[in-house]
């Protein structure tokens, strides 16, 4: 698959394109109510209805990790009247571990741009001694037992960071995979498997209490929520830096027009204090709503992932 620069694909609009203003707007979500990715929408949702003066109302279209949302986004109306937000292993993982992904990320979608972006945590359950990163890789390395990881996903972000984590240490580190984030933090919570890599959202109020423990995240700079944990380059670990985002797409074919109603809308979306409010509390950060931006990100993870996938030999169907 032929990538295309950030800017041209963010840039890379239809010259003819029905440019209408429709007065319902389906915000296609890939999980289910209470989700993330929901609770993103529906905070959203009212400043993008009150910018584009439609009706927005979210549709949680759950199934194949997202997959099933982006697929109706592909084949729906290019009108504007369907807007996909969408979590980044389906644009730039999936591609690279389905045989027969139903979708090309990189040219059946125009980006509009990112609301948020997500760190991935590495957490030690309550019965591991460990206090630090440094701690935690010294015991890893020295007890088999506790050279175990679990993730909500395999060939999710979560997995894979996994991958990286044992790649920098040079030693085992064994993947457990789980249906969803629930079984995996119950798991760590009883100290059934020893590390995990999760979503800060869902360990936040376990972290405080003292039920678990966030080592360190994956990105640059440190999580809002969370200042007192370290990101991984701190520790050492350079690799880790990838982060889950959420992001907003519409089906290509939309025109310039409506794609600048939509840049500008979420414009309004990311700066709304209320909306950074609910997003920062449940551990997530803001995104800068770029379509150039997120253009950059997509081929440059694109590019990583299918990279480390081809490496690893991994194929999820």
């Amino acid at each position: 698959m032929k990538l295309m620069g950030g800017a041209a694909l963010a840039r890379a609009l239809p010259a003819h394109a029905d440019d209408a203003h429709p007065g319902v707007v389906r915000l296609l979500v890939g999980f289910p109510p209470g989700a993330t990715g929901d609770r993103i929408a529906r905070a959203a949702a009212p400043v993008f209805a009150a910018h584009l003066q439609s009706n927005v109302i979210v549709e949680n279209k759950s199934g194949a990790g997202g997959q099933l949302a982006v697929g109706l986004a592909k084949t729906g109306p290019a009108d504007g009247s369907v807007l996909l937000q969408t979590i980044g292993s389906s644009m730039v993982i999936y591609p690279h571990t389905y045989r027969n992904l139903p979708y090309d990320p990189l040219h059946d979608f125009i980006p509009i741009g990112t609301v948020a972006t997500a760190p991935i945590a590495f957490v030690s359950a309550p019965t591991v001694p460990a206090k630090t990163l440094k701690e935690a890789v010294s015991l890893i390395r020295q007890e088999p037992k506790l050279g175990f990881y679990g993730s909500p996903a395999s060939g999710s972000v979560f997995h894979f960071s996994g991958v990286l984590l044992q790649r920098a240490m040079g030693c085992d580190f064994t993947h457990v995979a789980y249906r969803g984030s629930a079984p995996a933090l119950a798991d760590v919570l009883s100290g059934q498997v020893p590390f995990a890599f999760l979503a800060p959202s869902d360990i936040l109020d376990h972290h405080r209490a003292g039920k678990l423990r966030i080592l360190a995240v994956t990105g640059t700079a440190r999580a809002s929520q969370l200042p007192d944990v370290p990101v991984f380059p701190e520790e050492g670990y350079k690799e880790l830096v990838n982060q889950e985002w959420f992001s907003y797409f519409l089906t290509r074919g939309a025109g310039a027009a409506t794609v600048d109603r939509y840049r500008a809308a979420l414009h309004q979306v990311v700066t709304d204090e209320k909306v950074r409010t609910a997003l920062l509390t449940s551990g997530l950060e803001m995104g800068d709503g770029s379509p150039t931006t997120l253009a950059q990100t997509m081929n440059r993870e694109y590019g990583q992932w299918k990279k480390l996938v081809a490496e690893i030999g991994f194929v999820a169907d």
